[in-house]
């Protein structure tokens, strides 16, 4: 009786839940455009596109989420989802309650079958183990460490944006390492992936990904888009946050002219003189598609950043299911064509 108590108070505010979703997204965006944040100016018939595309799935939109999206894409697409739409109704459906631990990196190994970044040392609730989840001391994981020459030691949950992240070379102060491995609860430490020489020609010190949408529909897995996150000449990482630059990935794997910033700055090429302009993802319909739902088909929306050394050899590095993946605002800029907005 308590469950159906417990069922029934949930479904009964739910309503209310979407209308404080919806709205509390459309004044995030209000308080944006205060605070001179760019949208694209938009001319009556571009309005109206808008207004009938939405109104076939009963919906009425925030045309002023369109004018955001559109700048920072530097193209007009009626079918941009509001993040308002977004998290007020659509991440509810796709997501799995109590499905949360799927982003704990520690435990991807076991869920996912695809080719991942090699484990070196894993730290769960503050015990360390190896790559097997073997128990070990603290001085064996340094030698592991050290017999890896370099390794990249980040927080295996609860982080986003490389936060946290750190990278350690046999040639470094032991103690360093040391401190890293003590002083968080959940950390993994994996070995540097080498870039493939596509990403190395953008530039040679950050490892650059493509990062991958798929969403599961009538059980199988259907594309969504795919992005090329590039980071700022000189480091190591590739994340917006850290002045990197995203690019979108057409449906035949050449980029589009324009890639943009997190401070909606529209870049034609990057820092290092690489033009996006018709550059091609090297195999990228051979590859795009790598199984990434393994043995978890329960995850029915999932972005996975991918890093290649080859193109036969593609190596998913973590795999974010739709709620973890808010800072992912920009897959929901970008052109989706072919996708069916009615399933």
């Amino acid at each position: 009786m308590a469950n159906k108590i417990l069922k029934f108070a949930k479904e009964f505010n739910k309503p209310f839940e979407r209308f404080i979703l919806v709205n509390g997204w459309n004044l995030r965006l209000y308080k944006k455009k205060k605070n001179g944040v760019k949208l694209k100016q938009l001319n009556r018939n571009q309005k109206h596109d808008i207004k009938d595309f939405w109104k076939k799935y009963g919906k009425r939109v925030n045309p002023n989420w369109t004018a955001y999206f559109s700048f920072g894409n530097d193209y007009f697409d009626p079918r941009y989802i509001p993040e308002s739409l977004y998290y007020g109704e659509i991440a509810q459906k796709l997501y799995v309650q109590g499905m949360g631990g799927l982003h704990h990196k520690n435990v991807q190994e076991q869920l996912f079958d695809s080719k991942q970044p090699k484990t070196i040392v894993r730290k769960i609730n503050n015990f360390i183990s190896d790559r097997e989840h073997n128990p070990i001391s603290l001085d064996y994981a340094i030698q592991l460490c050290k017999e890896e020459k370099e390794v990249i030691i980040k927080p295996s949950t609860g982080t986003y944006g490389g936060k946290g992240i750190m990278f350690w070379k046999a040639g470094d102060q032991e103690s360093i390492l040391k401190d890293i491995l003590t002083s968080f609860d959940q950390v993994i430490a994996q070995e540097v992936v080498e870039s493939h020489q596509f990403m190395k020609n953008i530039t040679t010190s950050t490892i650059n990904t493509l990062r991958v949408v798929t969403l599961l529909v009538e059980g199988e897995p259907v594309l969504l888009s795919t992005l090329l996150r590039m980071g700022k000449e000189g480091s190591r990482l590739d994340g917006v946050s850290t002045g990197g630059v995203i690019a979108v990935v057409n449906t035949s794997g050449f980029l589009e002219e324009s890639a943009v910033q997190l401070d909606q700055t529209i870049r034609k090429q990057h820092d290092s003189g690489f033009i996006f302009k018709d550059k091609k993802i090297p195999s990228y319909k051979k590859w795009v598609f790598t199984k990434i739902y393994g043995c978890q088909p329960r995850a029915n929306m999932v972005i996975s950043p991918v890093k290649c050394k080859n193109t036969r050899n593609p190596a998913i590095v973590k795999v974010p299911t739709t709620k973890i993946a808010r800072c992912y605002r920009c897959i929901f800029t970008i052109s989706i064509n072919g996708f069916n907005y009615q399933k």
